[in-house]
């Protein structure tokens, strides 16, 4: 009974093949001997291992005769097919997209239907992989071309889903090209290397790392529209595929926490691995680590790199500065966590700071730190002789008396607080036994009339943009950073006088100075012509939202004045105009306390180290005095 069973199955394998006319005789048997000889007595148990290994077989078995090969290796494939479309597979039922090659569509379907799919919505970044697979055995010549024919497919099928917004991550392999999204599905169809488009999320790593670079990714994506593929690919998603590929292999598990000398390794890991490596592509680390820091709810404060975009530091940052973290990745972990906990006192729980206040404190604990960690000390187990050995290295760095001192005040600062709110032992310290007579040096930087004039001379030529700009620094007395930073509604009219609002980062402060209305003119010819969404009257190149850069002015304001035979020699120094003005001002008499209110200043005397040849002037003084007196 279990012969004439097994009898029967084989006859239905030979009856189920009969539905294919075109393969006949020898090649029917070839097949039937193949099937059976791996237990296979349907053809509903064909299975895409048994299709490369039909293909395989062939190979071997005509190694020496081509056209055999060429003739045999499809059949069981067209028998397959012909049966699943008898038994009325859904795929071979369903509406299929026009103008595609048959034979390629055919193969697809074929594949497809040994995978176990039933509908289109089913094919998958896996089964597209073992398709390209599959084809590189039986079709390697042509393996691309047929590929596409399966991405044809699955655009097709995402076009008529519903898309709803909000994907979420899922622990596979996921492939750009199938992305839920259609739109960004279709552009990333005509990219030439595919391979950069597959993200393994089934990989063996950390989830929280995993879970990271599908946010990323997923922002990334939500600006196809805005950007052309070249440059998506080139500036974002096969940096972001190195990326994963050496936080996998450095088992990092959170990009919130890296180190530099983990930075520094993925930088050499894309040279290594990279063929035409994009200058740019090691800032994927740099852009991760901001956007997942601004992406939290809330801050995390355990981060190794905080950015100041991320708090309301609107009224404390100089949009013009190019200062945008602070950074704990460079000192051990034992250290970073208080020094963290200070910066997050000074940041948060303090507020009177500037951030130029801020970077001080910040720069000089960050020195300590170093200082310690090069005798392998640590801000648990400070010395009386470690402050001290730091004072003394400080001393003989050659820094002027102010700048020691300055750096002794923020150190006894930062100690203090390690006592008192990370209850640290920290030795009591005689700071101001160590403190230095300071005496200010006055340098007369006025600039004189005739460089003045030498500039006026081919200012007209220059840029329009950074032309204004020194007309503003030159007629105000601003720093440079608030003539970059300057807003559109800053001009402003009052009792016929032309008036500039101004707020001054460093005090935290607003102040109104007069400007010339020819000076008012040209800035509010500048505003229209410009036609920036902008709130800044002077604009960046690249990044229209933010502020005109100081450091650009200074560099394009210098390498314009070379191009002049007589500009040439002028050494230009932005700051030196603030003090042509205050110097001007003084000696015109308007006096002290308006010449500081013009400079936004808060003493008289730091008003007084920006007149120059104040101490000729009082000996003039003394002298009229004296005669008139005599007489």
């Amino acid at each position: 009974m279990a012969q004439l069973k097994i009898l029967n199955l084989h006859n239905n394998l030979y009856e189920e093949m009969s539905g294919s006319p075109s393969v006949l005789g020898k090649k029917r048997n070839y097949i039937y001997s193949f099937l059976t000889e791996r237990g296979i007595v349907s053809l509903s148990d064909v299975s895409t291992d048994t299709l490369t290994a039909f293909i395989k077989r062939v190979r071997r078995d005509f190694y020496f005769d081509q056209k055999k090969i060429f003739s045999y290796k499809g059949d069981l494939e067209t028998v397959y097919f012909n049966f699943m479309k008898l038994e009325g597979h859904p795929l071979t039922q369903i509406p299929l997209p026009e103008n595609t090659n048959p034979p390629k569509l055919k193969k697809a379907l074929i594949f497809l239907m040994a995978s176990g799919i039933m509908d289109l919505s089913e094919i998958s970044a896996m089964i597209r992989k073992d398709y390209e697979a599959y084809l590189l055995e039986s079709v390697p010549a042509k393996a691309t071309e047929y590929l596409k024919t399966l991405d044809i497919l699955k655009l097709f099928d995402l076009r008529k889903q519903p898309f709803i917004d909000g994907i979420s991550y899922e622990n596979q392999l996921l492939y750009l090209g199938y992305y839920k999204d259609p739109q960004i599905a279709q552009r990333f169809y005509y990219t030439q290397t595919k391979k950069f488009l597959y993200f393994d999320f089934s990989l063996p790593a950390p989830l929280t790392l995993k879970k990271q670079i599908f946010l990323i990714l997923k922002e990334d994506l939500s600006h196809t529209g805005e950007r052309t593929m070249h440059y998506m690919m080139q500036h974002y998603i096969t940096p972001l595929h190195y990326l994963y590929d050496f936080c996998v292999q450095e088992q990092i598990t959170d990009l919130k926490q890296v180190r530099k000398e983990q930075i520094q390794s993925f930088e050499q890991y894309l040279t290594d691995h990279m063929d035409s490596i994009y200058k740019g592509a090691s800032t994927a680390m740099y852009r991760a680590r901001k956007f997942l820091f601004l992406a939290d709810k809330k801050p995390d404060f355990t981060a190794s790199a905080w950015f100041i975009e991320r708090f309301d530091l609107s009224r404390r940052v100089n949009p013009t500065r190019n200062v945008e973290a602070f950074y704990f990745d460079d000192m051990s972990v034992e250290n970073g966590i208080y020094f963290k906990h200070y910066m997050r006192y000074l940041l948060v729980l303090s507020p009177k700071y500037s951030l130029q206040g801020l970077l001080e404190k910040y720069y000089s604990a960050k020195e300590f730190i170093r200082f310690l960690e090069s005798r392998n000390g640590s801000l648990s187990e400070i010395s009386y002789p470690d402050i001290e050995s730091y004072i003394n290295w400080k001393d003989a760095s050659n820094c002027s008396p102010a700048t020691y001192n300055n750096a002794l005040t923020r150190l006894s600062f930062f100690l203090t607080c390690l006592h008192t709110r990370e209850h640290l032992l920290v030795p009591s310290f005689p700071f101001e036994h160590f403190y230095k007579k300071a005496y200010y040096l006055h340098h007369d930087r006025s600039v004189p009339e005739s460089i003045i004039d030498r500039i006026f001379t081919v200012l007209p030529d220059f840029p329009e943009t950074i032309g204004l700009i020194f007309l503003t620094l030159y007629s105000t007395g601003l720093r440079i950073n608030e003539v970059c930073s300057l807003r559109k509604d800053a001009l402003f009219i009052r009792n016929d006088t032309h008036w500039l609002s101004v707020y001054q980062y460093k005090l935290k402060t607003d102040k109104e100075i007069p400007i010339p209305s020819e000076l008012f003119r040209l800035l509010n010819r500048h505003i229209e012509e410009q036609q920036s969404p902008a709130e800044f009257i002077f604009t960046a190149i690249q990044h229209k939202d933010r502020p005109y850069q100081a450091s650009t002015f200074v560099k394009q304001f210098k390498a314009t004045l070379l191009l002049y035979d007589q500009t040439q020699d002028i050494v230009f120094r932005t700051h030196d105009f603030r003090h042509t003005v205050a110097t001007d001002l003084y000696y015109s008499g308007a006096g002290l306390q308006t010449t500081r209110a013009f400079l936004g200043h808060s003493r008289d005397d730091m008003t007084k180290q920006y007149i120059d040849h104040l101490p000729g002037h009082i000996d003039k003084l003394q002298e009229q005095y004296f005669e008139e007196n005599d007489s």
